[in-house]
């Protein structure tokens, strides 16, 4: 049986264990610690880590499909899946030192942070000096590790950066309308000094890690929140279909899965989602042929991996957005999953790498492309 495989029928088989857990995350605003170890025992952290470091990486597609599956179990479980092994795989795959963080004969580790620049680095004998506040790092609660981004004040390139977590200062600041379960709090460092080889240039070759780090940035990151809304968008589908067979809009109406109006909506959400879902999967499925080919994807795979990402998540929150219309003032209650849909739809689509400023880019390149009288 594949690793995929394997993966998959876990998720199926603790299925109520994930549901359990999403909803104790919501009360804490994290993921729940004996969760967070299942997920470390299950392997979930390390699907996009090297296997020289211990990893078990998947292909892009196979991670699409596992995180999915888990997104429509439950979305706080999938999200802390979905980022631990994305900051794994950045630490494993482009740091130089990266045994310091994957260290021979230790547990495997969980990395947390996030790439934007919110950092200064001076640059000093053997490395950095490093201040700055980073948010929206989900999962810092179980993570050991912290990974973020600086500018130089040297030369304004942006450095990538790898420390312990017991060398930061974490804020419990995560009080949010989306999202709610998955820990997504701030840290700040003072002044801290960060070797070299815990470092690299954002935009660098990978140094290990074979055709999955060949991908490059950002296509390297591109099959995780467009796969996890899928998956949520999956649930609150089924999830409003059983809803539409007892709810009526007024007392003695019918209800609204006998209204054609509803039939209609229900019959094109489905299709927007199987479509917002194949042009991701297909932009995914070319930058990584070319990858295993022994190529970095072009720019214009790249444009087209992140402007396909924008697209799958924001057609997912438009699909459930539309859905909730229909089930009246019930699905405003705390006890209806739909609210809790549709709010972590809403966050994940705020999200730093999903800004619609993807289709200005795509946009320009194609002008571009056409005004040199090529096509790519």
């Amino acid at each position: 049986m594949s690793r995929r495989d394997e993966l998959l029928d876990a998720i199926r088989e603790q299925a109520e264990t994930w549901a359990d857990a999403g909803i104790r995350s919501e009360e804490i605003r994290a993921l729940p610690a004996e969760t967070a170890a299942l997920l470390a025992e299950l392997g979930f952290f390390w699907l996009k880590t090297p296997a020289e470091l211990g990893g078990t990486p998947l292909t892009p597609l196979e991670f699409c499909d596992v995180i999915e599956e888990l997104a429509y179990a439950d979305a706080s479980v999938a999200w802390a899946a979905m980022i631990g092994a994305g900051c794994n795989g950045l630490a494993g795959g482009w740091l130089p030192g990266a045994a310091r963080v994957f260290a021979p004969g230790k547990p495997l580790p969980v990395v947390a942070g996030q790439l934007s620049p919110r950092g200064t680095g001076t640059p000093v004998t053997g490395g950095y000096d490093v201040s700055g506040r980073w948010a929206f790092s989900s999962g810092i609660t179980h993570a050991d590790w912290l990974i973020g981004a600086f500018k130089s004040v040297q030369d304004s390139r942006i450095i990538v950066f790898t420390a312990p977590k017991s060398q930061a200062e974490v804020i419990d600041n995560w009080h949010v309308a989306g999202l709610q379960g998955t820990g997504s709090l701030d840290w700040r460092v003072e002044s801290l000094f960060v070797p070299s080889e815990m470092t690299y240039e954002l935009g660098a070759a990978a140094p290990r890690g074979g055709a999955l780090f060949r991908l490059g940035m950002p296509a390297f990151v591109s099959n995780e929140v467009p796969p996890w809304c899928a998956g949520v968008a999956r649930r609150a589908l089924d999830d409003m279909t059983s809803i539409a067979t007892r709810t009526a809009r007024f007392p003695g109406g019918p209800t609204v899965s006998e209204r054609a109006v509803f039939h209609k909506e229900l019959g094109r959400a489905e299709v927007r989602l199987r479509a917002a879902r194949l042009v991701h999967r297909d932009a995914m499925g070319r930058a990584w042929e070319t990858a295993v080919s022994g190529s970095a994807p072009s720019e214009g795979e790249q444009i087209a991996v992140t402007s396909a990402s924008v697209y799958a998540v924001e057609t997912c929150f438009d699909v459930v957005s539309d859905l909730f219309r229909y089930g009246g003032g019930r699905v405003l209650s705390l006890a209806s999953p739909m609210q809790r849909h549709l709010r972590d739809l809403l966050a994940a689509r705020q999200h730093l790498a999903l800004s619609e400023e993807s289709y200005e880019t795509a946009g320009r390149f194609r002008l571009e492309l056409a005004a040199e009288g090529r096509t790519e």
